[in-house]
C-alpha cells in the first residue's frame, strides 16, 4: 500500500496529525510535510465538518526504557521549542503504538523533559487522557507595555519553552484574537514570535482561554498557552492552582507539584486514522 499510515489525534480540540518515527526519515522535508496536510485545502473532515490540523508530529522511540522524543512542526512548517497537548497527543501514541509499555513514560522535545502519567478506559488499552509535566515556567514580566499600531496592550511575558503573551479581557467571545493576536505574535517584542493569550478569569478557579497560536493561528486548544495563562493569573492574585481552564476545544487542568514543577492535564482522543499520500524519504 502507498503512503504513511497516520492517526489524527486531538488534545482538548488541538489537532495532530501522528506519524510513527520507526517509519518515518527525519529531514527538512517534514517542513514541507507539513504546510501540505496541515493546508486548509487538504480536504480533512471529521464527522461531515470540516478541519485543519494544527501540526504534524513525528514520535520517535529513544533507546531508554519508557521513553520517546516528540518533534513536532507547525501548520506554517515552522518547529516549535514545545507543546504541551502535542505532548499528551504523542504520549498515547507512544502507549498505543507499544512505543512504551506502561502508563508512566517520559517524552522529549526541544524544551527538555517531560514525564506523562497516562489514563486508560475500560479496556485498559485506549488512552482518554493524559497529564504531562511541563516544567518550571519563567515568567519574564508581570506587567508589560506593548504598542501595536495605535493601541497600548498590556500583558504578562511568560516563558513555558516557548514564549507567551496573556492579557486578561472580560471576555474571551469579544477579544479581539483574530485582529490583536496576528499583530502581537510577530510584535518586534519577540524576536522569534510569540502565542498571544486572551484569559477571561470567573473566579480563582475557573478561567476561560482563546488563543492564538505562532505558527498556526487561533486554534480550539493550546496546551502551553493554558499553562502561561495559569502561571500569569497566579502572579497578579487573581486566581490559585489547580486553575480549571475552559477552551474551544475543551477543558485543561493547571496544577502546581509540591517541587514547583507544573502540570497540564485534559483529555486525548482519536479522530480518525488512514494513510497519507507521502513518501518516507
Amino acid at each position: 500500500m502507498d503512503g504513511l499510515e497516520y492517526r489524527l489525534l486531538s488534545g482538548a480540540g488541538n489537532l495532530f496529525v501522528v506519524l510513527d518515527g520507526r517509519e518515518v526519515r527525519l529531514g527538512a522535508h517534514l517542513a514541507e510535510w507539513a504546510r501540505a496536510v496541515c493546508s486548509l485545502d487538504y480536504g480533512w473532515a471529521v464527522q461531515g465538518q470540516r478541519v485543519r490540523p494544527d501540526g504534524l508530529m513525528v514520535v520517535v522511540p529513544k533507546r531508554e526504557d519508557q521513553a520517546c522524543t516528540m518533534r513536532i512542526w507547525n501548520a506554517d512548517g515552522s518547529e516549535p521549542e514545545t507543546c504541551g497537548n502535542g505532548l499528551r497527543c504523542a504520549a498515547k501514541y507512544a502507549y498505543e503504538a507499544g512505543i512504551v509499555q506502561r502508563t508512566e513514560c517520559v517524552l522529549y522535545d526541544g524544551a527538555g523533559q517531560h514525564a506523562c502519567a497516562l489514563e486508560l478506559d475500560a479496556t485498559g488499552t485506549v488512552v482518554v487522557a493524559a497529564r504531562i509535566s511541563m516544567g518550571r515556567p519563567r515568567l519574564e514580566s508581570l506587567v508589560r507595555v506593548l504598542h501595536s499600531q495605535n493601541d497600548l496592550v498590556q500583558g504578562a511575558a511568560v516563558n513555558v519553552g516557548n514564549p507567551h503573551f496573556v492579557l486578561q479581557v472580560p471576555s474571551v467571545t469579544t477579544a479581539p484574537v483574530t485582529t490583536l493576536g496576528p499583530r502581537l505574535e510577530r510584535h518586534a517584542a519577540f524576536p522569534q514570535g510569540a502565542n498571544i493569550e486572551f484569559l477571561a478569569l470567573h473566579d480563582a478557579h475557573h478561567a476561560e482561554l482563546r488563543v492564538w497560536e505562532r505558527g498556526c493561528g487561533e486554534t480550539q486548544a493550546c496546551g502551553s498557552g493554558t499553562v502561561a495563562a495559569a502561571v500569569a493569573a497566579e502572579a497578579l492574585g487573581r486566581a490559585r492552582m489547580p486553575l480549571r481552564v475552559s477552551l474551544p476545544g475543551g477543558v485543561l487542568t493547571v496544577s502546581r507539584r509540591f517541587d514547583g514543577i507544573i502540570d497540564l492535564h485534559g483529555p486525548v482522543c482519536e479522530l480518525q486514522s488512514g494513510r497519507l499520500p507521502l513518501t518516507r524519504s
